[in-house]
């Protein structure tokens, strides 16, 4: 019998994961370095992002404070990227941050930093990354994290369900825009249930949230309540890189790593499908 080995498309290649000082991104920071990728670390947690590179210490790292919602911020940081290793192959814009609330009782500031942090810091990162990815001829790639928020629709959830839809979306259109013309790029959607993170932690530094206009509602508080308990017990984020990495080599478009959200997604889905029969019949 003969075995067709497969190319390492990880190894020695750069990787740049933002929002790595915790959580997933730390996750994916630790897998990365198990595949010998030069790591580029990226998060306005200063003191997490140290935290993180000494759990990759043997690996070739690069760790930038930087809001990655501001675009002239990103920039800077892309020109030290491109001076210590040129080329980034796989780019994750993992950024994000939680807010609950009734589609209008949250304040308009806080639905412009969540959008800035969630949304504008991914077309930030595809609007300086994309072009090099594609002069370089090489087998790249480029993951958002979204949410399974991003498929299903909870009460009082409004502002993290919106901007991590629009995740979906975005970045089905960039896999649209890329399949044909320019096919070694791949993309997927990171789309995960709950896992061992600090995303509902307020006290962050820069997370830049107006606490005193939240939404306190009996709805927000107890569903935020239930999502940050189900945070605590979740999946380790190592656990949820390795699917990801296994994706990635497959290059599929969809991770979705909670099997046991599927259900109700399905039954989202059968509603629009039974809709428009309705319709027609």
């Amino acid at each position: 019998m003969v075995v067709i080995l497969q190319p390492n498309i990880f190894k020695n290649k750069t990787i740049l994961i933002t929002g790595a000082a915790s959580g997933i991104g730390r996750g994916l920071a630790i897998h990365a370095a198990s595949e010998k990728m030069n790591i580029i670390l990226m998060d306005i947690d200063k003191k997490g992002l140290k935290e993180t590179q000494s759990l990759i210490h043997n690996s070739s790292s690069l760790a930038l404070k930087c809001d990655v919602s501001n675009f002239k911020e990103l920039s800077q940081c892309k020109d030290q990227i491109i001076e210590h290793y040129g080329t980034v192959h796989f780019l994750f814009n993992n950024a994000g941050i939680f807010l609950e609330g009734r589609s209008w009782k949250v304040d308009n500031q806080n639905w412009k930093r969540i959008i800035d942090v969630n949304v504008m810091s991914i077309v930030y990162g595809l609007n300086l990354f994309v072009d090099e990815m594609i002069a370089s001829n090489e087998r790249c790639h480029i993951v958002n994290t979204s949410s399974m928020a991003g498929l299903i629709v909870g009460p009082a959830f409004s502002p993290y369900t919106a901007t991590k839809h629009a995740v979906v979306g975005l970045t089905r259109s960039l896999y649209e825009d890329l399949k044909n013309e320019y096919p070694k790029i791949g993309v997927s959607v990171l789309c995960p249930g709950l896992v061992k993170t600090n995303i509902m932690k307020r006290d962050k530094s820069g997370l830049n949230l107006d606490n005193s206009v939240i939404d306190q509602h009996e709805t927000a508080t107890l569903n935020k309540e239930w999502l940050g308990e189900g945070v605590k017990d979740g999946m380790d984020p190592i656990d949820l890189a390795k699917i990801v990495f296994d994706k990635i080599n497959k290059n599929e478009f969809w991770i979705l790593t909670h099997p046991e959200f599927l259900e109700v997604y399905k039954e989202y889905s059968n509603e629009l499908i039974l809709s428009e029969t309705a319709t027609l019949n």
